[in-house]
C-alpha cells in the first residue's frame, strides 16, 4: 500500500519505566535464653500446634454447562464465567465504556496513545467502504476520503491514489504479568491471541480481525493495532486480543486446540485462579499464586467451585437459601418473579445486584402512517393527523408519571429514561429536554395545538386544527404485545391520558402479529396510532433507530429498506440524520463523536417521536452476606470475581 506514511506512524507513546528495587533486610540475631528443665517441659504442655486454615470456597450454581474453555472456541455464556476467573480483562467492558486490567491505562486520541492518520490508498489495497464492508479498492468502489464520517461526503473512487482515514493504537502492558505457570505474559501472546482468533478454523467472530491492517508486537510489552483505511472503530480501546499461552500451545493447530485437554478444559491462565479439576458438571479453581494482584491480597477466596445445577429456578434459589449455592448465573435464576426476588433480599434471605438487562420500552407515534405517503387527505379516510404538532406529543409526554410506569413493570423506579440511552452511559447528555408529569403543561401545550376540553365529559376535541374537522374526538387505538406483564402497565397508561382528556383504547395482540414486517404489518408498515414495546440496548448509541433512511414503506426510492425499515414513527429530521451519521462516523476522541451523539440526543427529545420510559432490569442473585459483588448491565458476571467475598473474608 502507498501511504504518505507508512500506516505504523510513530505514535508518541511514553512508557515510564520504574526500577523495582529488591532490598534484603539484615537478619535479626536470635537471642536465645536458657529454659530450665521444669520450665521446658512447662511449655510444652501449654503450647498447642497452629490450627490448619481451611480454605474459604465460593459456589457458582450455573444452569448450563460449559462447552469450552477454548477462548477463540466460541464459549458459552457459562465458559466465560469461568474463563473471566482464568484470565483476567484484559480489557473491562463495565459502565458501558472501558477500563484498563493488563495495562495502566487504554489508549486515547487525546492522549496520543491512539490517533486517526490519513493514509493513501490505491487500486487493490485493503479498505472498509462507505457500506462497511471490507473490500478491495476498484474504480467505482464507494468510500470516505479523509475527514469524512457519513455517506452525505463518500465519493466514488476514479483509480487515482486518494487519503482515506485509519485508526491506529498502541497498548502497553504493565510489567511484571506472569501466567498461572511463572512463565513471564508478553505482547507476543497477545499476537498469538490474534492470529488464533483469525484462524479459520477458529469459529470466533472475525469482524474485527477482518478490519485489523496489522496487530504488531513493537517489544515485549507494546502491541501496535492498525486498522483497515476506512474502519473507523468506536470500541478502539478494546482492540488489544486476549493473550494466548504461546509456550503452551503454539505449534498445535487450531483444530485440535479447540478440543485438547490443556486448551478446551483446563486451560493456563494468568487470572486470580487456575483449574484444579475439571468434569462435564464441577470445576474446581484454586488461587492463583503468580497472580500479578497477589500482592493486594487478591482473590479474596482460596477456592472457587462452579457447580452445574439446570434451570429448575425454584429449586436453584432454595439451593441459595440454604447455602449450596453461594452465587447464581443468569439461566440458574431466570424464572424467579421480581416481586420474590425483592421480598427475599428485604428479608436478608438473598443479596440482589441490579443493573439494566439491554432493553429499553418506548410508547412509538404513529407519526406519518402509510396511508399517508400519498398525500393526506382525512376526506379520503385518512386517520385524523392527531400527532404532527410537535406540541401535542410533548403534551402526552408530560401526562405520563414514568416511575409509576416503571414501578407497575419492574416493582423499581430507578431504570426510568428520557433518552434512547440510560443516564448512566458515559455519552449520555444532561441537556436534553426532559418531561416529568405535569398535567398543567401538558393541558396548555393541548390547548395551543387545538385541542379543547369539554368540560362535561372530561375529554378533548379537535376546535381549530387544520385539516382535522372540529369536534373530532382526542382518541386512538394503543398497540401492545399481549404479555400478561404489559395489561397492568397499559391499564395505567390510559388512566394517565385520559386524566388529560385523551382517551388511549388498548389493543392487545399476538407478539408474532404486532411485530411483523411489511405492508399489512401493524406496527412496521406504519398501520398505528400509537404502540408499545421495547427495543434492544447496545453501548453504541442507537441513534440509528430513527433515522429518516429507516422509515418502512414500499418505494424503494423513498425507503431504501423497503419493508424492512425499523423507523415505525415515520418521523424525518435532517438535521437529526446529519447528528447521527456523524457520530457514527466517528469514534471517542473525535471532536464529532460526544458532540453529535449528544446534538443527536437533543432534537430526538424536542422533537419527541417516541417517548423513551424505561430500561428492563435484570437481578443477580447471591449469598446475603456478599461482599464485592456488583452486575454491571455491559460486563460479565464474575467481571471482578478476584474482590468478591463473604463473611470474614470482606474488607
Amino acid at each position: 500500500m502507498t501511504m504518505k506514511n507508512r500506516y505504523w506512524l510513530l505514535i508518541g507513546i511514553t512508557v515510564l519505566v520504574v526500577g523495582v528495587l529488591a532490598g534484603c533486610g539484615a537478619n535479626e540475631s536470635e537471642v536465645n535464653v536458657p529454659v530450665q528443665p521444669d520450665e521446658q517441659a512447662e511449655q510444652e504442655v501449654i503450647a498447642s500446634p497452629t490450627p490448619t486454615q481451611i480454605p474459604t470456597t465460593l459456589v457458582v450454581c450455573v444452569g448450563e454447562a460449559p462447552n469450552t474453555l477454548f477462548p477463540y472456541g466460541d464459549p458459552n455464556p457459562a465458559a466465560q464465567l469461568i474463563l473471566q476467573a482464568v484470565y483476567d480483562g484484559p480489557v473491562d467492558h463495565r459502565g458501558y465504556g472501558y477500563q484498563a486490567v493488563l495495562m495502566e491505562s487504554l489508549p486515547e486520541i487525546d492522549a496520543g496513545t491512539a490517533v486517526m492518520q490519513a493514509v493513501q490508498v490505491q487500486t487493490g489495497d485493503l479498505v472498509v467502504d462507505n457500506q462497511g464492508n471490507v473490500v478491495r479498492l476498484e474504480y467505482g468502489s464507494f468510500i470516505r476520503p479523509t475527514g469524512c464520517y457519513s455517506g452525505d461526503c463518500a465519493i466514488a473512487f476514479d483509480g487515482n491514489p486518494t487519503e482515506m482515514d485509519q485508526m491506529a493504537a498502541a497498548f502497553v502492558l504493565r510489567e511484571g504479568i506472569t501466567w498461572s505457570d511463572g512463565t513471564p505474559l508478553t505482547a507476543e501472546d497477545s499476537v498469538f491471541g490474534f492470529n488464533l482468533n483469525a484462524d479459520e478454523n477458529s469459529p470466533a467472530s472475525k469482524y474485527k480481525t477482518a478490519r485489523t491492517l496489522s496487530y504488531e508486537a513493537l517489544d515485549a510489552n507494546t502491541v501496535m493495532w492498525t486498522g483497515v483505511p476506512g474502519f473507523i472503530d468506536p470500541a478502539y480501546q478494546e482492540n488489544f486480543w486476549l493473550p494466548a499461552p504461546r509456550h503452551v500451545w503454539e505449534g498445535v493447530p487450531v483444530s485440535e486446540l479447540a478440543v485438547s485437554k490443556n486448551a478446551a478444559l483446563m486451560p493456563v491462565g494468568y487470572g486470580p485462579y487456575v483449574i484444579a479439576e475439571a468434569d462435564l458438571d464441577t470445576y474446581i479453581l484454586m488461587r492463583n499464586v503468580n497472580y500479578f494482584r497477589a500482592a493486594e491480597g487478591l482473590p479474596l477466596i482460596d477456592r472457587v467451585e462452579f457447580r452445574v445445577v439446570g434451570k429448575d429456578a425454584q429449586t436453584n434459589l432454595d439451593m441459595l437459601r440454604t447455602g449450596e449455592c453461594d452465587l447464581l448465573d443468569s439461566t440458574a435464576s431466570a424464572g424467579v418473579g421480581f416481586e420474590e426476588i425483592i421480598g427475599l433480599d428485604e428479608e436478608g434471605q438473598i443479596a440482589a445486584s441490579w443493573a439494566e438487562k439491554g432493553g429499553w420500552t418506548l410508547l412509538n407515534f404513529g407519526i406519518v402512517p402509510q396511508s399517508y405517503d400519498d398525500g393526506y387527505s382525512i376526506w379520503a379516510g385518512d386517520r385524523p393527523d392527531l400527532f404532527g404538532d410537535v406540541r401535542t406529543r410533548q403534551a402526552i409526554a408530560y401526562c405520563l408519571d414514568k416511575e409509576a410506569l416503571s414501578q407497575a413493570a419492574t416493582l423499581r423506579t430507578d431504570p426510568v429514561m428520557d433518552s434512547y440511552l440510560p443516564d448512566g452511559h458515559t455519552l449520555f447528555t444532561d441537556t436534553i429536554r426532559v418531561y416529568p408529569q405535569d398535567v398543567e403543561i401538558a393541558a396548555d401545550l393541548l390547548e395551543e395545538a387545538g385541542w379543547a376540553l369539554d368540560e362535561t365529559t372530561g375529554l378533548r376535541s379537535a376546535a381549530g386544527i387544520e385539516g382535522i374537522p372540529d369536534g373530532t374526538a382526542f382518541s386512538f387505538e394503543l398497540l401492545y404485545a399481549d404479555y400478561p406483564q404489559n395489561e397492568e402497565l397499559i391499564e395505567l397508561v390510559g388512566e394517565q391520558l385520559a386524566a388529560c382528556g385523551i382517551a388511549a383504547i388498548p389493543l392487545g395482540m399476538a407478539g408474532e402479529a404486532l411485530f411483523a414486517t411489511g405492508e399489512e404489518a401493524p406496527i412496521f408498515g406504519r398501520n398505528f396510532d400509537m404502540a408499545f414495546y421495547s427495543w434492544q440496548s447496545s453501548e453504541d448509541p442507537p441513534c440509528q433507530l430513527f433515522l429518516s433512511d429507516a422509515i418502512p414503506g414500499g418505494d424503494e426510492g423513498l425507503f431504501p429498506y423497503k419493508w424492512g425499515g425499523w423507523n415505525a414513527a415515520g418521523w424525518a429530521n435532517e438535521g437529526y440524520d446529519t447528528a447521527c451519521w456523524l457520530a457514527k462516523g466517528s469514534a471517542p476522541g473525535m471532536p464529532s463523536y460526544a458532540a453529535n451523539h449528544a446534538l443527536a440526543q437533543q432534537i430526538l427529545t424536542e422533537e419527541l417521536p417516541v417517548i423513551p420510559l424505561f430500561s428492563y432490569q435484570q437481578a443477580a442473585l447471591a449469598r446475603p452476606d456478599i461482599c464485592g459483588f456488583a452486575l454491571d448491565a455491559t460486563a460479565n458476571l464474575l467481571w471482578n470475581i478476584e474482590q468478591i467475598g463473604y463473611g470474614s473474608e470482606c474488607p
